[in-house]
């Protein structure tokens, strides 16, 4: 499992190999995804049900190998949500409650979503949406999306350097006003770039859709049935006998 401990990086981690990382990517998105849908379904006060819940989570968390540093910095996005939630004791009659519901139900969620794409490389993910007909726009544009995620990223990383070598230094209130230009640069400069490899992409064939290769083939294998069918087991009975 040493892509589970080595290197900080969501696509080194998803790129390890646990029992977890092993399951095919439908298996997972279906198995989360319904593990946050019973989470949500449940009513305040459910808290041996949010508990299994929980717990079901850790575990996987364990199997996949994820250190538990890495976790939780994954999931400090929850953080304005929690917030929000912590507001609602000051706010509604039984608050407190509802209150500790909605901020147990954010962490569910989030949590299954970092051990999804912690466990599952990015076009495998995509793929698996896919598979499971996921409408093609969305998934060709969150593909898009995340591999020009990168090269925005360093475009800015030059410009920055590029106004530094010019004596530019941002230590300064008044000096804010350069960031409304560089914006409007870098938008131009993506709108440029997307314009030129969607050229490219069409010179060569693309019609709307990725190619699959050979390591894009997925196929459902027992140890994902027999994942799907625990988890199935599991949820309902903590739907059914824990509330």
């Amino acid at each position: 499992m040493g892509g589970t401990h080595h290197g900080g990086g969501i696509e080194a981690v998803a790129a390890g190999d646990s029992p977890v990382h092993r399951l095919d990517p439908r298996a997972k998105i279906v198995g989360l995804i319904g593990l946050v849908v019973v989470a949500v379904s449940l009513p305040p006060g459910a808290w041996t049900a949010f508990a299994a819940i929980l717990a079901i989570l850790t575990g996987l968390v364990a199997a996949a190998g994820l250190r538990p540093m890495y976790v939780l910095r994954r999931m400090t996005i929850e953080i304005p949500f929690l917030l929000a939630a912590a507001m609602l004791p000051f706010t509604v009659e039984d608050g407190l409650a509802l209150g500790a519901a909605v901020g147990l139900k954010v962490t569910i969620g989030v949590l299954a979503m970092v051990i999804l794409s912690s466990t599952t490389p990015f076009p495998r993910l995509l793929r698996g949406f896919e598979l499971l007909k996921a409408p093609r726009l969305i998934t060709v544009i969150v593909a898009f999306m995340w591999r020009y995620l990168h090269v925005l990223s360093d475009e800015v990383s030059r410009m920055k350097r590029a106004r530094e070598a010019r004596g530019y230094s941002a230590g300064w209130l008044w000096q804010a006003a350069s960031t409304g230009p560089l914006i409007a640069t870098l938008f131009i400069r993506s709108l440029e770039r997307g314009e030129r490899v969607y050229l490219a992409m069409t010179s060569r064939g693309y019609e709307g859709s990725m190619p699959t290769t050979t390591a894009d083939r997925m196929a459902i294998r027992t140890r994902d049935l027999a994942f799907l069918s625990t988890f199935a087991v599991a949820l309902a009975s903590i739907r059914i006998f824990l509330p």
